[in-house]
């Protein structure tokens, strides 16, 4: 539970990720993660705080780049809720392998990478060296529910026990 203890010191709490799957805010449906081997795969997550949308907007217009770095922290929070979900305890991550982020970006802005350094320095900040991923920092126009940032987080896990996906489209609307 040490990173879970990082995450409350630094003001970020981890959420219910079944709840959240029961609101299903955007309607889609998917998989919370799926396992190969000791890689967890984990579904795209967006910033939510307090059970609303974090931060929504497009960077180089709505939101600054500070603004942004914020969003794709929070973002994060979500997927260590889906990693937490999986293998009841942060603490069993072991490597982060991929990140991939995706920036909701005004025509001209290529901060990118700046924002997604976001999610990036927080892994760091709770794992070490470990929590530092390959990456991409994609810009695109337009996310679901006019999200900010979204994620995609591949992690190596120890251990062998994984509770089985939430499967979003249960409470598709």
């Amino acid at each position: 539970m040490i990173v879970e203890a990082k995450l409350a010191s630094l003001g970020l709490p981890l959420p219910d990720l079944e709840a959240d799957y029961r609101k299903n805010r955007s309607g889609a449906r998917f998989m919370s993660h799926r396992t190969v081997g000791p890689l967890l795969y984990l579904s795209g997550t967006v910033p939510i705080r307090d059970e609303e949308a974090y931060l929504p907007g497009l960077l180089g217009a709505d939101l600054t780049i500070e603004q942004g770095y914020e969003a794709a922290r929070w973002a994060l929070v979500q997927s260590l809720s889906a990693v937490k979900y999986a293998l009841g305890d942060l603490d069993r991550l072991d490597t982060a392998i991929h990140l991939t982020g995706y920036v909701n970006s005004a025509p001209g802005f290529g901060d990118q990478p700046r924002v997604i350094n976001g999610a990036t320095d927080l892994l760091v900040e709770l794992y070490g060296d470990r929590g530092k991923p390959t990456r991409a920092a994609i810009g695109c126009r337009g996310l679901a529910l006019n999200s900010s940032v979204e994620l995609v987080l591949t992690v190596i896990y120890t251990g062998a026990d994984v509770r089985p996906p939430l499967a979003r489209d249960r409470w598709a609307r």
